[in-house]
């Protein structure tokens, strides 16, 4: 039996509004709290806890002089290097050198920044990001052996398409990339079948540096198809089509 009250709201109805709203209440006062080193490059590293919430990201340091907070928009990049591992860029500058943009490492010592609270912060930053820590999608719509040629030497991997991502699989996680294809995406350059060539928001530490590209050999001739929708959707030429190989498997 429901008692209704004399504004027509049941006990139960009341009960629900009650519960709803101290689910809604803990969703906004959410945070994530980890335990982190954060790494220097010239002096000595600094231990600390990392707060993410819904406004800003913020590192109390145990030497309080060294704390920082910066809300989302002060945040010019974001690298998830792994679980345990998180790269900040912000928009301070090194004033030794040259003006580069502040870089912030933290290791996480208790705690793990997962694919849903990168997902999140992702979406607050607003920007390109980098994530090396991904699952490797089942169904791709296609896929071919690569080689990434770096300054020096290289690395063997795949390169795997989705509907809005591409995937480089490294056996070196370190060069491991999601890119989602209207946010992290420049453009990509194809000078023969064998070649394919991608110019990404990599977050660069210099404001006059936004890009860099990730050049790779494949081992097998690249889909025309798939490399003309790539650019239609780039450029926001007409409409593209679906690559002619629709399993994701070249032949």
């Amino acid at each position: 039996m429901i008692i209704r009250s004399q504004y027509g709201l049941g006990l139960l109805g009341g009960l629900g509004l009650l519960v709803l709203f101290f689910f809604a209440a803990s969703a906004v006062s959410a945070e994530t709290v980890l335990e982190v080193v954060h790494k220097n490059t010239l002096w000595p590293d600094g231990k600390g806890i990392l707060k993410i919430t819904g406004e800003a990201i913020e590192f109390e340091a145990e030497d309080k002089e060294h704390s920082r907070r910066w809300v989302y928009r002060d945040i010019r990049f974001l690298d998830r290097v792994s679980p345990s591992e998180i790269i900040l860029l912000t928009y301070g500058d090194v004033e030794w050198q040259l003006g580069r943009d502040k870089r912030y490492r933290f290791l996480i010592t208790s705690g793990e920044f997962t694919e849903p609270e990168f997902t999140r912060i992702s979406a607050k930053i607003g920007k390109p990001v980098a994530n090396r820590t991904f699952d490797v999608p089942r169904e791709p719509r296609y896929e071919v052996a690569v080689k990434h040629s770096h300054r020096f030497g290289g690395c063997e991997g795949r390169l795997l398409f989705t509907e809005d991502r591409i995937f480089y699989e490294a056996g070196n996680q370190r060069y491991s990339r999601e890119w989602l294809v209207g946010r992290d995406v420049q453009s990509v350059w194809s000078a023969d079948p064998y070649q394919f060539e991608m110019h990404v928001y990599e977050g660069g530490r210099r404001s006059f540096s936004k890009t860099q590209i990730f050049s790779f050999d494949l081992k097998q001739e690249l889909d025309q198809g798939l490399y003309r929708q790539l650019k239609a959707r780039l450029y926001n030429v007409g409409q593209s089509k679906a690559p002619p190989n629709a399993t994701g498997q070249i032949h």
